[in-house]
């Protein structure tokens, strides 16, 4: 009965988000908008277990938040942004949780330099592609990323841009491996046409990762990306930035001590037609496994599209092929979804959302799943 009440709760709570207060206004640059998100999602696969070994479950999520934007009128903008992600599993109520998200940005522009930052603090409960639960328990994580960026013209057509970022995983389960990076990138731009730069750069990454792995388990790595690309509006319909390089990583691990690669990276958007985009993102470099720190090489390559086929309906599909190539072995995942969403009004949309995963692995059955996620949301934002 307890159950029963509680996601009625939940489902009460949408109906609340519908009515919100309207957004509070801060002076003349500032606003603060309420924000709630409510899920219900029937998940065949909730732990990324291998087959076999499946958990299912119907979840009900419900995301409440607040998002201050401010700086709508001047040079210096961004939002600073509070929210929880309470989730409630129908048949295996100890996987319920309560996770805070919270968070800022900040852009500055005055048509000569340009500066943006972030920092965000997230709690996250879910398995990984490279860390799938192993004790009937998901897996929760916390993440820090801060970062800082600037870019400054030295002529007409040179500018320099350097950056600083920060990123944190740490898990509750004292039986993972804690990751923490630092990267340092470092670009000269130059401006071929009006809308069209090219670049050439180096990013410079530190890992540290320490875990209870072997009574005590540490190790670092230190990796170098050089690289040559391009940013801009393309064509009329293409648009976006893209490098291609030369990946290297050295480290105090064994047998993935030194490793080097091609790398590339790519965020690409094509205007199909007035109401119909398409995207294509690409990462290749190096990362570490959250199970046992172990590096392996990773490329990601992603499809999407999108839809407006009315004044409120818009279509969404996506296609990601990733593979984790590791010294010994290798493994592939695919991931695909389709989706809909209807906009009520200016304040309430309907989506509707199909997920499939798919990971193989030529290190053993043990180390593949499948997964199906199908679910219902609204969303609400005053």
């Amino acid at each position: 009965m307890k159950k029963n009440i509680h996601h009625l709760v939940i489902l009460g709570s949408m109906g609340t988000a519908a009515i919100a207060a309207p957004f509070l206004s801060i002076g003349d640059n500032a606003e603060l908008f309420t924000t709630a998100n409510a899920i219900v999602a029937y998940n065949d696969n909730v732990l990324l277990a291998p087959s076999g070994a499946e958990l299912s479950d119907t979840v009900f999520t419900l995301i409440p938040g607040l998002d201050l934007r401010y700086g709508k009128e001047s040079e210096v903008k961004g939002n600073v942004f509070l929210n929880s992600t309470l989730s409630n599993y129908i048949d295996n109520d100890s996987l319920n949780n309560q996770l805070l998200g919270t968070g800022a940005t900040a852009a500055f522009d005055n048509g000569k330099a340009k500066i943006a930052a972030n920092a965000s603090y997230n709690e996250r409960d879910q398995a990984t592609v490279d860390n799938a639960s192993s004790n009937g328990t998901l897996l929760e994580h916390h993440d820090t990323v801060a970062g800082i960026s600037a870019e400054l013209g030295h002529s007409n057509k040179i500018s320099f841009g350097a950056g600083l970022n920060y990123g944190a995983i740490e898990y509750v389960d004292s039986t993972q491996v804690d990751s923490t990076d630092y990267s340092v990138p470092v670009n000269v731009y130059y401006e071929l046409t009006p809308k069209v730069d090219l670049s050439t750069g180096v990013t410079y990454t530190k890992t540290e990762l320490s875990g209870p792995l072997g009574g005590g388990f540490s190790s670092e790595y230190e990796s170098y990306y050089y690289n040559v690309g391009s940013r801009g509006v393309f064509t009329p319909k293409l648009s976006g930035s893209f490098s291609v390089g030369y990946n290297t990583r050295s480290g105090n691990g064994t047998v993935d001590a030194d490793q080097s690669s091609m790398g590339a990276k790519a965020a690409l958007s094509y205007a199909y037609s007035e109401k119909t985009q398409l995207t294509l993102g690409l990462d290749r470099d190096f990362a570490n496994a959250t199970a046992n720190g172990q590096s392996y090489e990773n490329t990601s390559f992603t499809l999407g599209a999108s839809s407006n086929i009315t004044v409120d309906w818009r279509l969404n599909a996506g296609l990601t092929y990733r593979t984790l190539e590791y010294t010994a072995f290798s493994n592939t995942y695919i991931e695909s979804t389709i989706g809909a969403t209807y906009t009520l009004n200016e304040h309430i949309s309907l989506g509707a959302n199909y997920v499939n995963r798919q990971k193989g692995a030529d290190n053993g059955a043990a180390n593949e799943f499948s997964n199906n996620v199908v679910s219902l949301s609204l969303n609400a934002r005053y």
